[in-house]
């Protein structure tokens, strides 16, 4: 859930975004005063003029370190604070303080995850046996950072109700991210059989979100999960499950209709494609030749001095190192040692040929590696500049760049990549459909490593891949 200002609208705690800051507090129960990383901080105010009040609540989970209490607290360092506020009013991208109030799946406000999990706790021991509590208890503390506790309420959940498949995702999910697809296997194949069964959650995106993850989860680590499947049988097609894993894995064509088509079919209870979505187009080898610049970046380019070998897009940014992009149509184009101004009406102009792009774009084929690498060393670029761009924001950059090339800007992040994407075609040529497969595997990326609401995996990926490449 989004945070708006608006003061009806409230944060659901298992939702809210993971940040790291620290405030001194005062434990209600005990007396003592600490700091504590405490997170987002949320506030809402209650009455109007000087008798107004304003309530804040936390993001993170901790306890009282004298006590080992939930709360309730007092903030003992309001310098801090109004500091933390005076940033958010005057930084759009800081997301330390917003407004809102942290409330559980029933409506219940708490002060802080660890009053949530009291809460839980106690509605747990009323009713034992209810697998959505213990469903609500494991995001709870998976959001807070609390992965092991987490898995234990996840775990417990699906003893209650193996048919959970809220649950079974963030165990799916939480082996792959430790790396473990033997453990993630039996829980894939459940969670299959579970959603060919039909057995879904009352939020209709929140069923799709599950399936596209699942495939996509599933696709992205093809190789190791085709390692783990049993074998075939001899005779006869197998479990549904296992036909659906085994099929969606060996599908080649258009990455996003592969995803997509299997998520549908989970939901219509289908577990092999129809014959013609495996159907595969034949492509041409692209033609990668530095030189090979569009006519209007060509002239400048010759007439200026550049290096053709060379070129970037510069990173402009004020005296307090905000991105400044006056006009993205001018493009401030560097080779090092000089920088020119390139002007671009619309990315859709500089689309050259008619190739078609491979199946297997989202595989990040050998030959398109020079692109990804251009625009993805750009986005690091950026991350120096502005610090580490979420997950979510990428990828909604992504999709906008790939669905309409020529749309509304973002804003700033999305203005700067949408120049590297013309820098990327005045330098190369590429048809508006490698351009729309290529983006789109950069947004596939994303949606992979991201861990909603807010995470920063996929930059986090950049880092230590590039990293290890300058190593």
């Amino acid at each position: 859930m989004r945070m708006t200002d608006q003061p009806s609208r409230h944060a659901v705690v298992e939702r809210l975004p993971r940040i790291s800051q620290k405030l001194k507090l005062t434990c209600r129960q005990c007396g003592d005063k600490a700091r504590y990383d405490v997170g987002r901080i949320l506030y809402d105010q209650e009455g109007e003029g000087e008798s107004a009040k304003r309530q804040y609540a936390f993001g993170n989970y901790f306890r009282c370190r004298q006590c080992g209490g939930a709360g309730p607290w007092d903030i003992a360092d309001y310098l801090t604070l109004m500091g933390l506020t005076v940033r958010s009013v005057v930084d759009r991208g800081f997301e330390g303080v917003a407004r809102g109030r942290p409330a559980l799946f029933d409506g219940t406000f708490v002060e802080a995850p660890a009053m949530g999990e009291e809460y839980l706790l106690s509605l747990i021991r009323k009713d034992p046996g209810n697998a959505f509590l213990c469903s609500r208890l494991g995001n709870l503390l998976r959001n807070c950072g609390q992965a092991a506790q987490a898995d234990h309420w996840h775990a417990k959940a699906l003893e209650l109700d193996p048919d959970d498949i809220e649950s079974r995702h963030h165990l799916v999910r939480a082996a792959l991210q430790a790396g473990d697809v033997r453990a993630a296997l039996p829980h894939a194949l459940r969670l299959v059989r579970s959603l060919l069964d039909g057995h879904m959650t009352d939020n209709d995106t929140l069923n799709k979100d599950i399936a596209l993850s699942l495939a996509e989860d599933l696709r992205g680590s093809a190789e190791q999960f085709k390692s783990c499947l049993p074998a075939a049988p001899g005779q006869g097609r197998g479990p549904d499950e296992e036909v659906f894993i085994r099929t969606l894995l060996a599908q080649t064509g258009d990455e996003q209709e592969i995803i997509e088509d299997a998520a549908q079919r989970l939901f219509d209870g289908e577990p092999e494609p129809s014959p013609v979505d495996d159907a595969v187009q034949a492509t041409d080898a692209p033609v990668l030749t530095a030189t090979d610049l569009f006519p209007t970046l060509r002239t400048l380019v010759e007439s200026e001095g550049l290096n053709p070998e060379r070129l970037i897009v510069a990173l402009e940014v004020d005296e307090r190192r905000n991105i400044r992009i006056g006009d993205k149509h001018s493009i401030p184009v560097h080779d090092g040692s000089k920088m020119v101004q390139w002007q671009v009406p619309s990315l859709q102009e500089l689309f050259r040929g008619n190739r078609t792009p491979p199946a297997d774009m989202d595989h990040y084929p050998e030959e398109y590696a020079d692109h990804f690498f251009f625009i993805e060393e750009h986005v690091l670029t950026l991350c120096e500049v502005q610090g580490d761009r979420t997950d979510q924001e990428m990828e909604e950059i992504y999709s906008m760049l790939r669905r309409r090339p020529d749309g509304r800007s973002l804003g700033t992040t999305h203005d700067f990549l949408w120049q590297v994407a013309a820098l990327l075609l005045g330098t190369q040529i590429l048809s508006g459909a490698e351009f729309e497969a290529l983006i789109g595997a950069l947004e596939h990326s994303t949606r992979r490593w991201a861990l909603r609401p807010v995470s920063r995996n996929y930059v986090a990926y950049l880092h230590n891949t590039f990293g290890g490449l300058e190593g």
